[in-house]
């Protein structure tokens, strides 16, 4: 059930009264509807609200035009995209949260060099650690 149907459900619930033809007992039912089969609707409706949403939501556009500024070249499938700074450097994102990470590649495995969250926070660090790699990669 998507937000907007469950608030339109509480619309029409509200629309129940005995003027409009309901029955007392219906009309009393849609009054409380934390009660019942209609506690659930509302525990969905506070749960929608109590979830962070971001400001907007971000497309794949944003994540490419940065870089293509650095003449990287962005990956991506679902939700989930990574492109190659430099040999031993890779950035990470989800597009869902716009988390990124740059992880380095160490002797023991890969290490997390950077992580956080937007597409500003991205560009500064390839300001700073990208631009050298990218003449090199044209």
């Amino acid at each position: 059930m998507r937000a907007e149907d469950a608030l339109r459900k509480i619309g029409l619930l509200r629309k129940v009264k005995p003027e409009n033809d309901a029955l007392e007992a219906e009309a009393e039912n849609a009054a409380r509807p934390g009660q019942g089969a209609d506690g659930a609707l509302l525990d969905y409706i506070r749960r929608l609200d109590a979830a962070p949403r971001p400001a907007f939501r971000m497309t794949w556009v944003y994540w490419q035009e940065l870089f293509h500024e650095f003449g990287l070249q962005l990956r991506h499938f679902g939700h989930r995209g990574n492109a190659t700074i430099c040999a031993d450097r890779v950035v990470y994102i989800n597009l869902r949260t716009s988390q990124c990470s740059v992880e380095q590649q160490s002797g023991g495995g890969r290490q997390t060099v950077a992580r956080d969250r937007g597409v500003e926070s991205l560009r500064t660090y390839l300001n700073v650690h990208g631009r050298g790699y990218s003449l090199f990669r044209r």
